[in-house]
């Protein structure tokens, strides 16, 4: 191959990123994920309690605090807004993409291979979609790979502070999403064991290092209140695994199976072509399968075993796919697997551009045209004049990304509502002059309301699910000031009083007929589509 893609790649992620910051702040964070985390992250840096993470003035235990850390640090840079929310996503994209492109030369020896994988790898739709909304599977993956990449130099040198590395990169990851930091890692780094000794003192060392840091914050709890040991253990780890139910989800085994060919694309095309074409021969052959067992195979297992089941959980089976597909890649794709490939970005620009024709309701404006016809175009004439096909295909994916970064911010800014945001509700209430009264979501938990005003606001429960909130770590009865149960006597006499003074009442659908019954007096409201604001 007479291209090699280590110089421009770089230059291609530095592209990607930049598009990401300049689009960050388009659209309002979106529920429930995204404005959670937010959310809890805002309130973080208000209090100043790094500690105790809540969410809507009422105490919120269900994940380990790094990723409100890092989010709580960025708004004290740049204020609380969506672009400073996603901001240390787009560096943690970078890191991921350099750590990926350290493990493909340690792994292959090449640096033209190791430079197609990181491209592969910026990418993806499934790595795309984890920098644009904000929650731990970026944070995660960024751990993941520096666990990997420690643990595979301790094995290429034998030099032990790489152990130590990798201890204290799965002590982190352990302090963004708990045990799942495991799961690739571990079967990754045992497929390519090479019987490297550890003396009894350098594991002690290793095992105290990662308990140190992974285990420190949920030390501190027990130590506070003894129930966090079994809330952690029973609630957050035994209960997730095999009782997901209990967080309202319950996904069949083969749930991730319909949705990697569509995270993936195109790369799935050369990934499958590859696998197929038998390419790999000798050491590389054996490398291919590692790859295809230990690093893809066997933890999407482990994920599809879990009852517990979102997109983003397979974050991490994106290092071994892209390793592959990488490396598939710089072996030369064939005249069938080109067409194959750039037809992919050719048909789902010509779908973006068709959207309103089959879908009216969607709003669109003249820079989603632009954006997905120059796309469109761009990939006909690299189809068509561009003679190295691996040159071709850098190119192709590049200009797709960046299409589906400026597609789907200004595609997110302009469908507020269709993409489960409440931008457009809060900038009337700011417009208004109504951000300064007291804020109440009714039967709804809405967290980005919240974060969008940057106030606290008043929940009301009146039978929704995601309100049932867990209170038993709450020191007191304050929370019962930011939570109403109107099926509560004493609690429905008190949301009649805050009526009575100057409110704003957030409604999904229709009006209530309870909630009717309470908004005495002269009531003004506005419709957002589903969202109805009501104000006196």
């Amino acid at each position: 191959m007479t291209n090699s893609p280590d110089k421009k790649i770089p230059i291609a992620v530095a592209i990607l990123c930049i598009f990401m910051l300049l689009t960050g702040n388009l659209w309002g964070v979106i529920e429930t994920s995204e404005a959670r985390y937010a959310e809890i992250s805002r309130e973080m840096y208000r209090s100043g309690d790094w500690l105790h993470p809540s969410l809507l003035n009422i105490h919120h235990y269900h994940k380990p605090p790094v990723t409100y850390w890092v989010t709580a640090t960025a708004f004290s840079i740049f204020g609380v807004n969506a672009f400073a929310a996603r901001f240390f996503l787009v560096l943690s994209f970078g890191v991921q993409v350099l750590l990926l492109f350290r493990i493909a030369r340690l792994l292959f020896k090449n640096k033209e291979i190791a430079g197609y994988c990181a491209l592969v790898y910026a990418t993806l739709p499934l790595t795309l979609i984890s920098v644009r909304g904000l929650t731990t599977d970026s944070y995660l993956t960024t751990f993941v790979l520096l666990s990997l990449f420690y643990g595979l130099k301790f094995i290429e040198s034998k030099k032990v502070l790489f152990l130590y590395g990798m201890a204290f990169a799965l002590g982190v990851g352990f302090l963004v999403k708990g045990p799942v930091i495991f799961i690739v890692p571990v079967l990754a780094i045992a497929s390519m064991w090479n019987h490297a000794r550890i003396k009894i003192n350098e594991g002690t060392i290793a095992l105290l290092i990662f308990v140190t840091v992974g285990f420190s914050w949920f030390a501190f709890l027990v130590a506070e209140d003894s129930r966090f040991a079994d809330y952690f253990f029973f609630r957050h780890f035994v209960d997730r695994l095999a009782n997901a139910e209990v967080f309202a989800r319950k996904e069949p085994w083969y749930y991730y199976l319909p949705i990697i060919p569509l995270v993936t694309l195109p790369w799935i095309i050369i990934f499958i072509g590859g696998i197929l074409a038998k390419k790999a021969t000798g050491d590389d052959r054996r490398m291919i399968n590692r790859l295809l067992l230990w690093w893809i195979l066997l933890p999407l297992i482990v994920f599809s075993i879990s009852s517990s089941k979102l997109v983003l959980y397979i974050l991490p089976l994106s290092i071994g796919f892209s390793l592959a597909a990488g490396y598939f890649l710089a072996g030369g794709i064939s005249k069938i697997l080109f067409k194959f490939f750039l037809a992919i970005p050719i048909i789902i620009n010509l779908c973006l551009i068709s959207i309103p024709i089959f879908f009216s309701r969607f709003n669109f404006n003249n820079t989603l045209y632009i954006s997905s016809s120059f796309t469109l175009v761009a990939c006909l004439v690299v189809w068509f004049l561009i003679l190295q096909r691996e040159l071709a295909v850098l190119l192709a994916s590049t200009l797709f990304t960046i299409n589906l970064i400026l597609f789907s911010s200004q595609f997110f800014s302009l469908n507020a509502n269709e993409v489960n945001s409440l931008a457009t509700v809060t900038s009337f209430i700011k417009q208004q002059g109504l951000h300064d009264r007291t804020i109440i979501a009714y039967d709804e938990l809405l967290p980005s309301v919240a974060f969008e005003l940057d106030k606290e606001i008043i929940s009301v429960y009146a039978g929704d699910r995601s309100l049932k909130r867990e209170t038993q770590f709450e020191p007191d009865d304050q929370w019962k000031n930011y939570l109403i149960d109107v099926n509560d006597r004493t609690s429905l006499q008190h949301f009649k009083t805050i009526l009575s003074k100057q409110s704003v009442v957030i409604v999904k659908n229709e009006l209530p007929a309870k909630l009717d019954s309470l908004l005495v007096g002269r009531w003004i409201h506005k419709d957002f589509e589903k969202w109805k604001v009501y104000y006196n």
